[in-house]
Parts: C-alpha cells; sequence; structure tokens
C-alpha cells in the first residue's frame, strides 16, 4: 500500500498536472491577436451572455467607458455582437459570434481533450481512486463557494 500524499506533495502533483496542460495550448494563446482585457472581456461574455455591457464592466470591476471600448474592439474582431435589449431599447446587450465562440472553445478544449486522453490511461482502480477524491475536492470547493456567496466582500 502506497504511502498517503502530503498537502505538499499534493499541491506539487497538481502543479504538473496544470504546467503540462498549460504546455499543450500555448500555441493557440500564443497566437492570439487579443490582449488580455479583451480576453478576460470575452470569457465574462460568454459566461454571462447575453449581457448588457454594464454588467461586462461590473464582473471586470471596470469603468463602462472601458468595457464598452474594451467590447467596441472584440466587436470589431468578429467576436462578439451588439443587440439592442429587447425591454429597454437604450441599452445594447451583447454575446459571443460563432468565430467568438469558437475561440473560447479552442481555448477550453485543448486542454480537456489532454486530459481527457491522461485519464483514459489510468487503470480502473486509480481511475476510481482519482475520482473519489475529485468529487470530495468539489464538495468542499462548492462549499467555500457557497459561503463565499453569501459572505458580503471585506467581511
Amino acid at each position: 500500500m502506497e504511502m498517503p500524499m502530503s498537502t505538499d506533495d499534493i499541491l506539487n502533483a497538481y502543479g504538473t498536472i496544470l504546467h503540462a496542460l498549460q504546455r499543450t495550448t500555448v500555441v493557440e494563446w500564443l497566437v492570439l491577436d487579443c490582449s488580455m482585457a479583451q480576453l478576460k472581456t470575452l470569457f465574462v461574455i460568454a459566461r454571462e451572455a447575453p449581457t448588457p455591457i454594464g454588467r461586462v464592466a461590473e464582473v471586470l470591476q471596470i469603468g463602462l467607458p472601458t468595457a464598452s471600448h474594451l467590447v467596441d474592439r472584440l466587436v470589431q474582431d468578429g467576436m462578439v455582437a451588439r443587440a439592442s435589449d429587447p425591454t429597454d431599447r437604450r441599452r445594447a446587450l451583447v454575446s459571443l459570434t460563432p468565430q467568438g465562440s469558437d475561440l473560447v472553445a479552442r481555448l477550453h478544449q485543448g486542454s480537456a481533450a489532454r486530459l481527457r486522453s491522461w485519464l483514459d490511461q489510468l487503470d480502473a482502480e486509480e481511475r476510481a481512486a482519482f475520482a473519489y477524491g475529485l468529487r470530495a475536492m468539489a464538495r468542499v470547493a462548492e462549499a467555500d463557494l457557497s459561503v463565499s456567496a453569501e459572505t458580503p466582500h471585506g467581511a
């Protein structure tokens, strides 16, 4: 029977996995012609769409003019589309175009494909142990997120 891993050993193994996953997507990230702020904006829109630009500003904790400028650039690049809010014509809603959705998917899927191939290489016992530990960590993470959502910032 193997010795249990220490917390530091687990964190080191996790770091190794993350590093390897990042290497698989680095080429995809290097060919991007987007600033970090534009990428953050793209990911917020992917998660929140359709959403008003004010919500993008709120999530990114930036001013409305800055958010609007970032969205404008993504619209010019064909990644994001604007549409009138049917409930308030003075407000624009933004969402990803098919091109923007494809980019977000590619950036996510590179890591997922590699991780899937690694998981496929585990034997049944290793896979079961990994799944057991992962479910336990997901439970703790969900509980922590629930507490964080209920606690006001700065409390």
